[in-house]
This record gives C-alpha cells, sequence and structure tokens, in this order.
C-alpha cells in the first residue's frame, strides 16, 4: 500500500533538489569570490585554534593540578583513616565494657574487685624496650609515696595506693582491662622490623580517676601521667558523643617524629566516662607532598587552615612566598593569595590564577575530610611543560591550514564544472515529479479537512468518504468511528450523571436523618446541676456506623449508650437505627442491662441477614449515690478521670451485639464522685492513621485527655479532635470517630 509518508518524501526530495539546483546555480557565480573569503577564514581559524588549542591545554594541566591535589589529598585523608578507626575501635570498645558494667564484673561489689595487681614500672628488660606494650600510667596523687622510685626527678617505678581509689575508681579501673584487645589493634600497623605505619600510641584515660590505658612503645618514662592535663584529652572532653579532635602536629613523646592526637570522648547513660585517643605519626604525609613534582616549576604543599601555617613544602627555594611565610601565609602581603586562603579557610576546593613570586601561577587546592589541612598544588602559566606544547601546537596548525588552502584551490575547480552540469539535469526531473505528485497528495486532505469541518461544527451524521489506498482512508474511517463513539459516549454520560445526583440526593437526606437520630443540642439537660455531657460523631463516609446515645431513664437515672457497627455506608446506618432504638427501648430503672444486652443481642440475631455486628457500651449513673452500672459488648474500655490525670478502666468486655445468638451478658458497676469524669469513644480515636501508616493508639489519647484534665465535656472532645486532625495530616479517614464525655458535678439531692 503507497503511504502519505512515501508521498512526503518524494516531495521533500524533490524540493531539496530543487533547492540545491538554485542554490548551484547561484554558487556559480560566486565560487571564486569563496575561495577568497575561504582562504581568509581559514588563516583566521588558525589564529582562533592556536587560541582555542592554548586554552585547552592550559586547561587540561589546570585539571591535572586539581587531581593531583585531590589524589595528594585522599592518600593523606587514608593515613590519618587509620588513626580515626583505631581511635574508633577504642571509643567502640569502651562504650561496650562500661555500658555493661555487671556482666563484665561478674556481680562482684566494687569493694571487692581487685586491683593491687596494676603496678606501674619501667623497670623493663632492655630487649623490650622500643616495642608495642599494653601498660598504665596514672597520677602521682594516686600513687602509694612509699612505693615511688625516682630517677633524675622522673618516677620509673611506683604502685597504686587503693586506699584512694572510690568504688567507682575501682570499677572503672576493673573494667579497663578488657580493652587490651582493643588497644592492641596497634600491632596491627606492626612492618616487623621495629617501625610502625600509621598508628604510634592508643589511649583510653579514665575520666574519674585519670588512670591512662594505652598501648605504646615502652620507654623508661611512662610511669606518672595525667592525660586529663592533655589539650588532646580537655578538648575531646568538650565535645559531643561521636564527635572528633584533632591535635596540631607536635613531637612524639617517644622521640620518634612528627604526629598528631586524634581523640573522641566516650559517655554511658549522658556521663563522661573517658577519653578514647590515637597518636600517629605524619612522616609519610610529609614525605608524599615534599616529593611531588608538577612540571619544571610545580610543586605541592600542606597547609594547616587553623593556623594557616605551611606543614611541609615540596619548593626547596627559601625565597619563595610560602617558605618566607610559612608559619602564617595571610601574613606575606599578597592580597590574591590572601583571597584564595580565605577560601581554603572556609573549606572550599579548586583553583585560582594567582601572583605568586611575581609570577602568574595556578594555584588547586583540596581539604583533608578528617583535619583542617589542604593539600595545595602550584604551577606557572608559562611553565616549560606547557609553553613547549602550545609552541609545537601552534607550527602543527599553521602547516595544516596552508596545505588546506592549497587543496582547496585545486578541488573548488573541479566540483564548480562537474556541479553546473548535474544540477541542470537534476532540475528538469524535480520539476517535473513535482508537479504530478502534488495534485494526488492534496486532493484527500482537502476531503478529510472538509469533514472535520462538519463534524466540529456538531453534524455528529456526517460521514467522510475518502477515495484513496493509503493512510488518508483510514484516517476518514477513524473520524467516522469516533463520531459514533461520540454519540454514545454523550448518551451514557446524560445517564450516568442524572443517577449520580440522584444517588447523591439520598445519600445528604439519608446523612440528615442520621444526624437528627442521634442527640444534637447542647447542653442536652440546661436544667440539671448534677451532670454535664457532650458527644460529637464524625463519620468516615456519608453516613456512618457509629452512633451515641444519652437519655434519662427516670428522675435520677442517666442512661449513655457508644456504640460502633461493623462496616460503614447506609447498611451500617440503618443496623445502627435498629441497634440504637432496640438499646434505649429495653433500659428500665432497675433492670439489670446485662439482661438488656442479652435480649438485644436476641433480637438483632433474628434481623442481621447481612452478618453485621455492633460493639456498645452502655453505662446508667445513679445521680443521688453516684454509682455507674456499665455493659460492655466487646467495646473500648472508657478513661475514667479522677483527680488530676485520666486513666483507662480495666473492665471485662462481653462479645459483640449480633455475632451469636444465645450469648448472655454482665453487668459491672463503679463509684463516680462528684467532680469525676468518664471519656468513652469507638476503635476510629485510637486506630485514627497517618501518611507513615502510624496508629494514634491509647498512649496519644491518654496525654491530650491529661493535657487537658480541666477541661469542660465539650472543650476536652474539641481538643482531642484537634489533636487527631494533626496526626492525621492529609491522610484520609477510614473510620467512624465518636467521643462522648460525662461529668458527675454533683449529688442529686432526694426530698426526704
Amino acid at each position: 500500500m503507497k503511504t502519505i509518508k512515501n508521498k512526503v518524501v518524494r516531495l521533500v526530495l524533490s524540493i531539496s533538489l530543487a533547492s540545491i539546483l538554485l542554490l548551484g546555480v547561484a554558487s556559480s557565480f560566486e565560487i571564486w569570490r569563496i575561495r577568497e573569503n575561504t582562504t581568509d577564514g581559514l588563516k583566521g581559524l588558525n589564529d582562533q585554534a592556536t587560541m582555542d588549542a592554548t586554552d585547552a591545554l592550559r586547561t587540561q594541566k589546570k585539571e591535572e593540578l586539581q587531581a593531583m591535589a585531590e589524589n595528594k589529598s585522599s592518600l593523606a585523608d587514608t593515613s590519618l583513616n587509620l588513626i580515626l578507626n583505631q581511635t574508633n575501635l577504642v571509643a567502640m570498645a569502651a562504650r561496650e565494657v562500661y555500658s555493661n558494667q555487671g556482666f563484665y564484673t561478674h556481680g562482684q561489689p566494687d569493694s571487692e574487685l581487685p586491683v593491687n595487681a596494676y603496678d606501674f614500672s619501667c623497670n623493663y628488660p632492655p630487649e623490650t624496650l622500643g616495642t608495642f606494650s599494653y601498660h598504665l600510667r596514672a597520677p602521682r596523687s594516686l600513687m602509694d609515696s612509699a612505693s615511688i622510685v625516682e630517677e633524675d626527678g622522673t618516677i620509673i617505678k611506683a604502685r597504686l595506693d587503693e586506699t584512694r581509689l572510690t568504688d567507682g575508681m575501682r570499677r572503672e579501673l576493673y573494667l579497663a582491662r578488657y580493652l587490651e584487645n582493643a588497644l592492641g589493634g596497634i600491632r596491627n600497623f606492626d612492618n616487623g622490623d621495629g617501625t610502625y605505619s600509621g598508628i604510634g600510641a592508643t589511649y583510653f584515660c579514665l575520666d574519674s580517676s585519670g588512670i591512662d590505658v594505652l598501648a605504646d612503645t615502652l620507654t623508661t618514662s611512662m610511669v606518672e601521667y595525667d592525660a586529663r592535663e592533655s589539650s588532646w584529652y580537655k578538648e575531646a572532653a568538650k565535645l559531643k558523643d561521636g564527635e572528633v579532635y584533632w591535635s596540631h602536629p607536635i613531637q612524639d613523646g617517644s622521640g620518634r617524629g612528627v604526629a598528631l592526637i586524634c581523640s573522641m570522648p566516650v559517655y554511658v547513660d549522658g556521663k563522661l566516662v573517658g577519653v578514647a585517643g590515637s597518636g600517629g605519626l605524619i612522616e609519610n604525609i610529609q614525605e608524599m607532598v615534599q616529593s611531588t613534582s608538577i612540571g619544571e616549576s610545580g610543586y605541592a604543599f600542606l597547609l594547616n587552615t587553623s593556623s594557616m601555617n605551611v606543614i611541609a613544602n615540596a619548593n626547596p627555594d627559601e625565597d619563595s612566598e610560602i617558605n618566607r611565610f610559612r608559619d602564617n601565609l595571610l601574613d606575606a602581603g599578597n592580597e590574591e593569595l590572601t583571597a584564595v586562603m580565605e577560601k581554603i579557610r572556609e573549606g572550599e576546593s579548586g583553583i585560582t590564577q594567582v601572583t605568586l613570586d611575581g609570577k602568574e601561577s595556578y594555584l588547586a587546592y583540596s581539604p583533608l575530610t578528617t583535619t583542617s589541612w589542604v593539600v595545595v598544588t602550584v604551577i606557572g602559566l608559562n611553565d616549560a611543560s606547557i609553553v613547549t606544547h602550545i609552541n609545537d601546537l601552534q607550527e602543527n596548525i599553521s602547516a595544516i591550514t596552508q596545505q588546506t588552502i592549497e587543496d582547496i584551490n585545486v578541488k573548488i575547480r573541479l566540483m564548480a564544472g562537474l556541479f553546473v552540469v548535474i544540477a541542470l539535469v537534476i532540475t528538469v526531473v524535480i520539476i517535473f515529479l513535482s508537479n504530478k505528485f502534488a495534485r494526488r497528495l492534496t486532493q484527500p486532505i482537502y476531503t478529510l479537512t472538509e469533514g472535520a469541518g462538519q463534524i466540529s461544527g456538531g453534524n455528529l451524521d456526517y460521514r467522510i468518504e475518502v477515495e484513496a489506498d493509503d493512510e488518508t482512508a483510514l484516517l476518514g474511517e477513524a473520524f467516522n468511528h469516533m463520531t459514533d463513539s461520540l454519540k454514545d459516549y454523550i448518551k451514557n454520560l446524560s445517564r450516568i450523571t442524572a443517577e449520580k445526583e440522584r444517588i447523591g440526593t439520598e445519600l445528604d437526606i439519608a446523612k440528615n436523618i442520621q444526624a437528627s437520630m442521634l442527640p444534637c443540642i447542647f447542653p442536652a439537660f440546661p436544667d440539671r446541676t448534677e451532670f454535664d455531657i457532650y458527644a460529637t460523631m464524625d463519620p468516615a463516609k456519608e453516613v456512618g456506623g457509629d452512633f451515641y446515645d444519652f437519655f434519662m431513664v427516670d428522675e435520677r437515672h442517666l442512661a449513655i449508650v457508644v456504640a460502633d457497627v461493623s462496616g460503614k455506608g447506609v447498611p451500617a446506618a440503618l443496623f445502627m437505627v435498629i441497634g440504637k432504638t432496640l438499646i434505649k427501648d429495653h433500659t428500665k430503672p432497675e433492670r439489670d442491662l446485662g439482661d438488656v444486652f442479652t435480649e438485644v443481642n436476641e433480637l438483632l440475631c433474628e434481623s442481621n441477614s447481612e452478618g453485621l455486628f455492633i460493639t456498645a457500651f452502655e453505662g446508667v449513673l445513679d445521680l443521688v449515690t453516684g454509682e455507674l452500672r456499665f455493659v460492655n459488648a466487646g467495646h473500648e474500655i472508657p478513661y475514667i478521670c479522677k483527680g488530676n490525670e485520666y486513666e483507662p478502666y480495666k473492665l471485662r468486655a462481653g462479645f459483640v451485639l449480633a455475632g451469636m445468638e444465645g450469648m448472655r451478658y454482665r453487668c459491672g458497676s463503679m463509684q463516680l464522685e462528684p467532680g469525676d469524669k468518664l471519656f468513652q469513644y469507638t476503635d476510629g480515636v485510637t486506630e485514627a492513621t497517618n501518611q507513615e501508616k502510624e496508629l494514634y493508639g491509647m498512649d496519644r489519647l491518654r496525654e491530650i485527655l491529661c493535657r487537658n484534665v480541666d477541661a469542660k465535656p465539650q472543650k476536652l472532645l474539641e481538643s482531642v479532635k484537634e489533636d487527631i486532625d494533626a496526626f492525621v495530616g492529609e491522610a484520609l479517614q477510614f473510620d467512624d470517630i465518636t467521643m462522648l464525655c460525662l461529668e458527675y458535678k454533683e449529688r442529686m439531692k432526694v426530698e426526704e
């Protein structure tokens, strides 16, 4: 089957070829002028390409510079993360031990925990000096004065004075031995040749006593020490749980070189137990920076942003600005450099062009994630690694441009003659084809256009007849099918709309009837001072299955009913009417409420073809004595307010009404005093659900009731409903919400 697509393609091709022919004819007269313009353009392109290539090379070098800064920063972070991970390991171990003290002390009293095994001594065998081991340090205040041995003012041996330990200190010191494995994790970094990578020492200092538990290289001066006086302890103790403190670079206490200390507090039940820390050498980081080589003159340096001092620099020129002001680069007086330092101090990463040592340079910077350090890489704009490539590129582009101009001159002459001949032949063919296909293509479209106008004007009986053998014929049939479907749709829409309006009207009437059957005028008993009562019912659909009722059984007895019918909509509402009427009709003075529900259950079971059931609570209050007799058929338990809070009243619930024939119900009673309140509700309150599928629940209900313990019944119910609405938010209401509150205000006076 021939298609419109083919026709359109042919027509477009014909127009395109005709355009090419016309363009070729015009081009014949302009071809030599184009040649001149092309030559000039190529020369300009040569200059532009040189500039673009230069910019590209500089951009590439900037990216390499930035990548190198980020790579060095990442390598430095890797080294520091060893220290951080070891600190975390000790902190987690301490938190585990001191959070489960009873388990690790095996239930022994603090006073009986053995600690006399801790003997502080530096009399280590010569072969052990310089190796890692687990040992303790302590303040002089906890040492037995008689046991102290000093050499040159340094304590080399002492014993712990147990009498100076509180029970808490004794327990914490006893538990510290369980940290040996975590502290001993440092051995994982032993290189096997007497040297160690990354980690220098690991500590845990107890806050109560100042005793320091550590794994470190053994020296002869490791007895007296109060870590609580050190900056790594003081600063970490100010932090919140999980936060980390990094010290400034310091000389390692064992003389191994420049080191950092990472420390973090350990809290148990909100109380500071101690501080975990690890110290590590940073010589590998300094060596990595100082060995960096970039191009012919580029270099890298490591900056501490907290004091803006240079930690390591690969530039050997002592007269450079970086080396002359290495203690604080902000003192260099270089405004451009100062602006970059401010960005670095704010934690940014990037690359900037600055004047450094009188030369234009690129300066890239990348901060470490573990500390306040930054790796900075520098290279001059005129570095030989950049300039040499630019010069070579300029020469290559110039040679290519000149050769291209010569090739164009030859090809233009050949193409000019050939193009003229081809264009003449194609022009004749295109003109013939265009005239032939234009007539055949447009006629079906005219027919469809006329039919579309008739249909859009409202003539749905109009039929489109297209005489063609392509898609236009299918389109005409589709138009005819559309008009038939549209007529059917309009007819069905009118019928459905009328039906919906009828149902909506009936539901509105049903809703009004249902509302009128529930007590809705408040105050309900304005002439009664013995009590105050208020109730509400918010249906989930147009008509609901919940209901409440209250009425005077006689002059001294007030009955209240709160119930929930299974199901929703009209069936539940009709069953509600039956249940409400039966309960009220069978409630009589002095009649046992259990018998009332037993008889109502039998009557409901007889006419329950839909299999519905009712959960119900009924109570009858004696206004003279305050006795409340009640019966519960599978309903929620009420809340009773006595004094300053609401509490759920535990009662035994019977089976639901209309659930099974032959069920018997028992009546219970409670005593209310003047000022007491009763709050009863349906499960639509506690099972109200928010958008996160969380239930409102009895705990939230009790909380809002207690917050409004002094509120009158109406105000109380309004506050509960507002709290439910705030909890539910935009979620849909799936169940009826019914609440009733009764306040027993005073006893009824009986004339004798």
